[in-house]
């Protein structure tokens, strides 16, 4: 590869790299900042000096002259989130093997795609993650159920009687149970349902007016599909 195909690459890659990592962190820079960082980015290849911290040192100063300085852990946070995003494009580069200009010229029309493509699963990501809780439900018997929840968009089922939430759980507990009704697409239902002593969310905290729906069914990844509704609560 030509002197001058491998400056554009470098260029292409270390603006992709920052806007993506503008895009996941909610950064706010300039076009201007940006391409002056891209351009800060070419030491790696003119500077006779190799090595990790020579690396580090440029991309430290890549991402201040992009975002600048707001305080130390920020700015940690930054170096982390680029390598991560480091890791990701150097994947799909090496999947295509764009090590030559044949595969470059093709590489520059897939930039807005790589973009979209990291910015899609970034979200899916974000999420998936902001959806998961450390769930803790106090029976009445005095045991403890710990599981894990899910916050579940379709789940708004509210029972009559007390008007309360209703979350459910795949697991066997001895309480006293009442059943709940409740509509789908197939008909009208019940659902057996408890009210516990204590609901515990992690990140959320004590939950008020809950009551426990125990069915027979299998879930994906987790054992308790939390009420939406809940949300609201705390908004």
């Amino acid at each position: 590869m030509y002197i001058e195909e491998l400056i554009i690459l470098n260029v292409c890659i270390d603006y992709i790299l920052l806007k993506c990592l503008s895009g996941l962190l909610r950064l706010q820079s300039s076009i201007f900042k940006i391409i002056l960082s891209c351009l800060i980015g070419l030491l790696y290849l003119f500077v006779p000096f190799d090595g990790f911290v020579f690396k580090l040192l440029i991309m430290c100063l890549m991402i201040y002259i992009s975002f600048g300085f707001i305080d130390v852990r920020s700015f940690i946070k930054y170096i982390i989130y680029y390598f991560i995003i480091s890791f990701f494009l150097g994947g799909v580069m090496y999947y295509i093997q764009i090590n030559n200009m044949y595969y470059y010229k093709y590489f520059l029309l897939l930039i807005p795609f790589i973009i979209h493509i990291y910015e899609y699963f970034e979200y899916s990501l974000k999420t998936y993650i902001r959806s998961r809780y450390k769930v803790n439900i106090y029976l009445n018997d005095g045991n403890i159920l710990y599981l894990n929840g899910f916050m579940d968009t379709g789940n708004n089922l509210i029972e009559p009687y007390g008007n309360r939430k209703v979350i459910i759980i795949n697991k066997s507990v001895s309480e006293d149970f009442y059943y709940v009704p409740y509509k789908t697409i197939g008909g009208e239902h019940l659902i057996k349902c408890f009210n516990p002593k204590r609901v515990y969310i992690d990140g959320i905290g004590d939950i008020k007016n809950i009551c426990v729906g125990v069915i027979d069914k299998k879930f994906d990844g987790y054992n308790c599909l939390l009420n939406n509704l809940i949300l609201e609560d705390i908004w």
